[in-house]
């Protein structure tokens, strides 16, 4: 009898009803899962089988009755195994793998034990889930991604040129500093050494492709995102001053699941915009913020603030008062006021409305 037969034979003779607690994970490999049973508080049985998310789902069908949780990391695989698991009506969710209990003392790791841990740690209420896009939101959110990808390489690009300039004793020429079109002519028409042209002709080259990649991206996101629901979030959300397309348009789609959160500290938390608390006894300090979830987000909230400090008279007041209360410490004080921000523009998304100063 092969594993999986033996498998369904457990399924078939465990009886299993509505009063069992069932819990199930998975550790996800391209070829094969690691498949975990963790049984009314104990662990029960494990198996490996083919990486076919259809046959496990049929798999585990007899085990609905008890069925309480199907658990895997996030990663590589992404959301199409719980996907496909929720139409065959299985209660599957993807865990943070950032939020995983680690042992502090070194462990031996394999896929046995890590899907047996997965397991067991949901039954006992310790793993922390992550909302599940549906294929449209995903997409919304990977095309986005794309862009901020570009960007960076355009960004990269250019400090290249310039380092170029400063390691070669070349002047930048006048409007370089924007990277006006003028500024971009003049470096390509610089009498230099041929074999330095050649290295900077290379260079102007990946300028000319990531900003041509950069304006036909835009141009996708103005076709494909600015319609809808999308749309609407996204024209609300650019009513706060500071918040341009780029912002409104990362928010709406990083937060889509933003009924899900019940305050703006678990928003701030959820940015990785928190400050961390450190209390021992009497004593309580708040420290540096908490880096987690979307980095990319999180450093266009901070552009944002200060483009919002630069339009907006009161927000300049709040914005010298935190930099008094930081000891004059320029990235705290705009990192409050992107915390600040991002709880503006989430009840802005809950309460439907557009920015309004009086609130």
């Amino acid at each position: 009898m092969n594993k999986l037969s033996k498998i369904e034979t457990f399924f078939n003779t465990a009886n299993l009803t509505a009063a069992d607690q069932l819990f199930i994970g998975i550790d996800v490999h391209k070829k094969s899962y690691h498949v975990a049973l963790y049984l009314n508080d104990a662990p029960s049985i494990d198996f490996v089988m083919p990486a076919k998310k259809e046959q496990l789902g049929q798999t585990l069908q007899p085990t609905l009755p008890a069925l309480r949780q199907v658990t895997y990391e996030t990663g590589f695989s992404g959301y199409g195994l719980a996907r496909s698991l929720r139409k065959q009506h299985l209660p599957a969710s993807v865990a943070a793998t950032s939020k995983i209990p680690r042992s502090s003392a070194g462990e031996d790791k394999t896929d046995k034990l890590d899907s047996k841990k997965l397991a067991a740690y949901a039954a006992k209420g310790l793993l922390k889930t992550v909302p599940i896009p549906s294929i449209k939101q995903e997409a919304d959110r990977q095309l986005y991604r794309m862009r901020h990808r570009q960007a960076r390489n355009l960004a990269k690009v250019k400090n290249q040129i310039k380092s170029f300039l400063m390691m070669h004793d070349i002047e930048e020429p006048a409007g370089l500093g924007p990277w006006s079109h003028k500024g971009i002519a003049a470096l390509k028409t610089i009498r230099l050494h041929p074999t330095l042209r050649l290295s900077l002709d290379e260079l102007l080259g990946d300028l000319d492709y990531y900003m041509s990649r950069l304006k036909a991206l835009d141009q996708s996101l103005a076709e494909h995102l600015d319609k809808g629901v999308l749309a609407r979030r996204m024209a609300l959300l650019k009513t706060h001053p500071g918040v341009g397309p780029v912002v409104a348009c990362q928010f709406a789609t990083e937060l889509f699941h933003y009924r899900d959160f019940h305050s703006t500290r678990e928003v701030y938390k959820y940015l990785g915009l928190a400050p961390r608390v450190h209390q021992s006894g009497d004593r309580s300090v708040r420290g540096s913020i908490n880096k987690v979830s979307n980095a990319r987000l999180r450093s266009n909230l901070i552009q944002a603030a200060w483009c919002w400090i630069r339009v907006d008279v009161n927000a300049k007041k709040t914005y010298l008062r935190f930099l008094n209360n930081n000891g004059g410490i320029k990235q705290k004080a705009i990192t409050a006021m992107a915390r600040k921000l991002s709880g503006h523009l989430w009840m802005m998304l809950i309460k439907d409305h557009p920015y309004d100063p009086t609130k």
